[in-house]
Order: C-alpha cells, then structure tokens, then sequence
C-alpha cells in the first residue's frame, strides 16, 4: 500500500476553517487571503480523495469524511505542536505564577498542571485559585503571570479558549413553585454567576433569595445536591445527579460564559507567549471531558 504523508500547514489550515466558522474568518486567521485558504482545502482534499465541506452551504459544514478528518487532525497538530515545544523550549526556567478559575479546577485542573510539570520540568510552578475577578486584579497588579479566567466586554486582551453554556441546576429540591422565591446557592459578589443569575431572574420579576453563599463551585454542587438550593453552573460543571431547569420549568435561559488565558507578562525571565500556548492548548483538550448529564424532569 503507497504510504500518504498528511501535510501539517493543510491540517492547520483545515482546523482553522472549523474552529473559526468559515474561509474568510481563517483567513484573518491565517494572514493569507481566502482564495489561498480554499487551495490548501483542495490540496488536502486532494491527497485524502474526499470532500471535507459541503460547500453549498452559506457556511461550510463538514461532511462525514470532514468530520473524522477533524478528530485526527487535531491530535496530529497537538502532537506536532507538543514535539516541537519539547525539543526547542526544554531549557526554559523560572518562578510561573499561574491562576485558575476555580470552576476549573474540580475536573480539569489536575490534568492541565500535570501537562505543564511535564511539558517545563524547570518552572517553578505557583498556582491560584480563585474567581476570575479577583485573579484578573491579581494580574493587573503584577502579582500574577499568567491566568485562565472568564472574559468580559472590558477583559477582551486575552486569548478566548472556548465558551460554555451556563444552566440552571436542581437536585432533590426539584422544582421550586412559581409563587414562592427562588432559593439560590451563589458565590460571593462580585462573580458572573450570580450577576447572570439575579439579572436573568429580575428581567422576568420572579423573586429570589440568597440560600447558601459559598466560597467555591464544589460547595455550590454540594448545596444543589443536598436539595438546599437552585444553581447556576457551567455545563461541564453539572453532575449526573443533578435536574437541568429551563423556560419550561419557568426558568430564563442563561449567556454563554467565555473563558480566556491572559497575561500582562512581557519582563519575565522566560518567553511567556509558548507556556501560554501550550496551557491553552491543555484548557481546551480537556474539553473533551463533560461528564453524562441526567436531564430528565424531576
């Protein structure tokens, strides 16, 4: 059989296409001009034999062969991308202040710092863990290198790692009546989930009351499943125990939180910019992990 080599420029092309939802947009993406991004599709779909977008469309969409291609290409680039930061970036030493969003760290967390000790055994790695208002003041203030934290209109200098859809979640509670004042388990102000859910339960006049208030998204999962409280969390944040509420059950439909990584960094004593690629990269694997969702009504 003729051993076909997949060439690494056309799946970061392809890959750019699907992530950024167009030929256009990859093409700002790319620095290159739309008409080039279209050959580099062709040439890969030449090589493999198959058509990748269903080009009738508006807006690309993959076809079967598009989306398996995808899952490779992906694992190829990220391989592809971690041999070269192994090879070229070994020496780099230092103190790496590093932040997290605390709704990340139950789940993904140890995976993305066991990454990064492999990936740099020489950085002096000192993690946070707090809310994103709090870790991006840390920042400004110098007292933080690099964090993973929410966006904002007013926080758009970061690199955008992926969105995820906030929900309303109950446990044994179920359901609570329309009459009566909805009982939230919250986070101390200021956070983006307790403004979005107060401001989502304001807009449609249904009264509300601070149940519980704790320090982090573990003691707000503990609180839902206990039948204390109604919640918001993000979608991988949810466990199998828990009730998905919606419009139907008279709950308004929550934003999207955007999650970033940030620096203000630019003097340290190593080159920030690859550790920040290769922590984003770690972020948006873990992705892949959401837990099963029980989303029947109580």
């Amino acid at each position: 059989m003729r051993r076909v080599n997949l060439d690494i420029d056309l799946l970061r092309c392809f890959a750019t296409v699907v992530e950024a939802g167009g030929f256009t947009a990859a093409a700002k993406t790319l620095l290159r001009t739309q008409s080039a991004v279209s050959v580099q599709i062709k040439r890969l779909e030449a090589t493999i034999g198959h058509k990748l977008f269903e080009r009738s469309k508006r807006t690309p969409v993959l076809t079967e062969q598009g989306e398996m291609l995808l899952g490779y290409a992906h694992r190829i680039l990220k391989l592809n991308d971690e041999t070269v930061l192994r090879l070229t970036e070994t020496e780099m030493e230092g103190t790496l202040r590093l932040g997290v969003v605390e709704y990340l760290a139950p789940h993904r967390l140890p995976d993305i710092i066991s990454k990064l000790r492999r990936a740099y055994p020489r950085l002096d790695l000192r993690l946070r863990i707090d809310l994103s208002s709090k870790l991006h003041a840390e920042l400004e203030a110098g007292k933080l290198d690099v964090i993973i934290a929410a966006r904002s209109e007013n926080k758009d200098y970061g690199q955008e790692l992926f969105r995820e859809q906030l929900c309303w979640a109950t446990g044994p509670l179920g359901i609570p009546d329309a009459q009566t004042p909805v009982p939230l388990a919250v986070l101390p102000h200021p956070c983006f989930y307790r403004q979005a859910a107060i401001t989502s339960l304001d807009q449609q006049d249904r009264p509300w009351y601070c149940a519980v208030t704790t320090m982090n998204i573990s003691g707000v999962q503990k609180v839902i499943e206990a039948g204390l409280a109604v919640g918001v969390l993000s979608k991988s944040s949810l466990l199998p125990s828990m009730t998905i509420l919606g419009p139907e059950d008279g709950f308004p439909l929550l934003p999207m939180i955007s999650l970033g990584v940030f620096s203000n960094n630019y003097d340290s004593k190593f080159a920030i910019a690859p550790v920040m690629k290769f922590i984003a990269d770690c972020v948006v694997d873990t992705q892949h992990y959401i837990p099963q969702l029980v989303t029947a009504k109580l």
